[in-house]
């Protein structure tokens, strides 16, 4: 489609250039250039032309369609309309946190509560109205992942291309990955670890660098009260997760979005214990120079940005999430190191399973940052963080064995066997994710007095930042959206469809899977319809514009 409209502006502008000048030499040297043609490819009329959506007849379509629509019409139909969709929640299932997103069980022979779904939310699955609140609960109760096209795949590839720039992996981590003699377990355990390891050497990088990309944050809404943290018990606790595209490091008051440095030199090589400490005043020195830009990075397939107000708005709200979380990890470390605990609990994780032997030293080939604190462990010694060390001295944990020493042939290659040997013994205190826990709960401890109350959109399109929206962050906001939201997900209030105006239904209904069968679609043209006959009743000798 690109190409073919790029012929049709070349012959139509060369064609009209020919006759102006009667010349066929004026003509070509006239025609337009690269960058013509980009700018006129940007303009509203060609844009639509490229922009409008894959048909619905391509195979994996339609397979999606068959599988989906057929789910949402036996949960929602509708007695008095049976061939269209009902806008009220299922009867049977009135929650659909629990009914359709968490599928809670009761099970018959201990009574606890077993879950077959996923027992916890997502910052973006609190956006319930960031397009149509009824087309995101067909969604839910559907179970069926959502439709990926083009663009979302082509976003995918920018964010993992804007993370590798900011994050490089060490060559040697993975030459060391293919060496070793035995494979690194892919379970929950070994992943969960490897992102609170990430997450901990990015916010490193943040302060080394002055960016960090992909960071983890979370935060928990109570099922029982619909309010977002706060002293939220555990069994009414809902865990809510979330990546920031971007966290920024720059000098306040002024406009240009330069990283800056925090931390000088490499930190790689030096010892996190004392890297925490360091970081202690050094924030405390620059909390009035320095500030940390929350950011999301949102990829178009032209540059443009949103038209529809509430998808613009969505995005904002999620910004604010995340930087409401963010200062909530970063009040009271103790506080943040239970909550990651909890974290990983809601997830069913066994918090004291041993972390492998292999995955260990892959680790520690990442970043040597663990080193120090790794022969910490192996010796027993503290780390320097109370709540992990008072853990590991009490009695209930002397059983707790952590033996490597059957992994002395992990490694072939003899130098780096040479650099590991030593961590291949009897551990007096296991590597577990409570260690990652501790220094997690550390490192985000020194985010929060460098929050800044500006946040930021940056729009891509290809590899270009086209455009960037500023704006201040509002924890009013927060606090009734989260509400709204649980209210919703809890099934504690009704589903809240678009209005039903003409410029909706243009603008939303026009590319939603259940346009067909949506009987608020249905009620809402018809009523437009109605509402043209009257006007034109009414005044008989003028044109009304009337809605198909």
């Amino acid at each position: 489609m690109r190409i073919g409209l790029n012929i049709f502006r070349r012959n139509v502008y060369s064609s009209k250039v020919f006759k102006v000048a009667n010349s066929e030499a004026l003509g070509a040297s006239l025609s337009p250039s690269e960058e013509e043609v980009r700018i006129i490819d940007d303009l509203p009329f060609f844009r639509k032309c490229s922009l409008r959506p894959e048909s619905g007849g391509t195979k994996s379509r339609k397979a999606y369609l068959d599988r989906k629509l057929p789910k949402v019409r036996k949960l929602f139909r509708n007695e008095q309309n049976p061939a269209f969709l009902s806008y009220d929640l299922p009867k049977e299932l009135p929650n659909p946190y629990l009914d359709a997103q968490a599928r809670a069980k009761i099970n018959p022979v201990n009574g606890t509560t077993e879950y077959a779904g996923t027992a916890r939310l997502s910052v973006t699955k609190l956006l319930t109205k960031r397009w149509c609140e009824l087309r995101e609960a067909y969604d839910i109760y559907s179970q069926v992942p959502i439709y990926e096209h083009g663009q979302v795949s082509v976003g995918r590839r920018e964010h993992q291309r804007l993370e590798d720039e900011a994050h490089v992996t060490p060559s040697n981590a993975e030459i060391l990955k293919e060496e070793l003699t035995a494979e690194i377990p892919q379970d929950a355990v070994h992943t969960l670890a490897e992102n609170w390891f990430q997450t901990i050497i990015r916010l490193l990088a943040l302060f080394q660098t002055g960016q960090a990309r992909e960071i983890l944050c979370h935060g928990y809404l109570s099922s029982k009260d619909c309010a977002l943290d706060g002293n939220v018990a555990e069994e009414d606790a809902v865990l809510v997760s979330g990546i920031i595209d971007h966290l920024l490091l720059k000098r306040r008051n002024t406009a240009e979005l330069k990283p800056t440095s925090l931390l000088a030199g490499n930190c790689s090589e030096h010892d996190l214990q004392r890297i925490v400490h360091d970081l202690n005043a050094a924030v405390r020195n620059s909390n009035e120079e320095l500030e940390i830009i929350v950011s999301d990075v949102k990829t178009r397939s032209s540059r443009t940005i949103p038209q529809q107000t509430s998808v613009v708005k969505a995005s904002k709200i999620q910004v604010m999430y995340y930087r409401y979380f963010l200062e909530e990890l970063s009040k009271d470390v103790a506080q943040t190191y239970e909550r990651l605990l909890m974290n990983a609990r809601k997830r069913g994780i066994d918090l004291d399973a041993p972390i492998n032997a292999a995955k260990l030293v892959v680790l520690m080939e990442t970043s040597p940052v663990i080193a120090r604190d790794m022969q910490r462990l192996q010796k027993g010694f503290p780390i320097g963080f109370a709540p992990f060390d008072d853990f590991h001295e009490s009695s209930m944990t002397s059983r707790c064995e952590y033996d490597l020493e059957s992994f002395q042939g992990v490694i072939e290659n003899a130098d780096t066997h040479e650099r590991y040997y030593e961590y291949f013994t009897k551990w007096k205190t296991p590597l577990t994710l409570r260690y990652f826990a501790a220094r997690l709960a550390q490192m985000y401890n020194h985010v929060g007095p460098l929050l800044s109350k500006n946040l930021m959109i940056e729009y891509y399109s290809g590899s270009t930042n086209f455009h960037s929206i500023s704006f201040e962050y509002d924890p009013e906001d927060i606090k009734h959206h989260s509400t709204q939201s649980a209210l919703f997900w809890f099934g504690k209030r009704k589903i809240e469809p678009i209005k039903p105006t003409v410029r909706n239904m243009l603008t939303y209904c026009k590319y939603c899977d259940y346009e067909q069968i949506c009987l608020w679609r249905k009620q809402g043209s018809d009523m437009c319809k109605g509402l043209g006959k009257e006007l034109q009743a009414l005044h008989p000798n003028e044109s009304v514009v009337q809605t198909n």
